[in-house]
């Protein structure tokens, strides 16, 4: 691409990226023969359409923040955010919704946050020791 002179920009890939996928998943439910079980399923169905809808909004959006986050920092802070992303949501349908976690569970937790905290610090130490020089 940059031969040719196209600076392609994070939302390009993406754009690409989503229609190669989403007509890669058309010819296979195709090959399958569940494109017009699926169809016939929200035609029959119509309130699932606006759930379908809901859901493909909020994947879009989610997935524009990962690629400003890749675009605009390096994958070390994607990944630390996706997984405190992760704890919270476990957190939350923990102490919102009741659900249970077993002791392994709440390690698997722990470990995560302190994976989280340790990055941090390194980072801000290495931040520290540049300024200092």
């Amino acid at each position: 691409t940059a031969k040719a002179g196209v600076n392609p920009k994070p939302y390009d890939f993406m754009f690409w990226t989503n229609l190669f996928m989403c007509l890669t998943a058309g010819v296979i439910a195709l090959g399958l023969g569940e494109f017009t079980t699926g169809l016939a399923f929200t035609a029959s169905n119509p309130e699932i359409l606006s759930k379908i809808i809901k859901f493909a909004l909020c994947s879009a959006i989610g997935q524009s923040f990962i690629f400003y986050t890749i675009a605009n920092f390096d994958p070390l802070i994607l990944s630390t955010v996706t997984t405190t992303r992760k704890i919270f949501s476990v957190l939350l349908s923990i102490f919102l919704k009741g659900h249970s976690l077993s002791p392994t569970g709440w390690s698997g937790i722990a470990l995560a946050c302190g994976g989280i905290l340790s990055e941090m610090q390194a980072k801000m130490s290495g931040k520290s020791k540049q300024h200092s020089h």
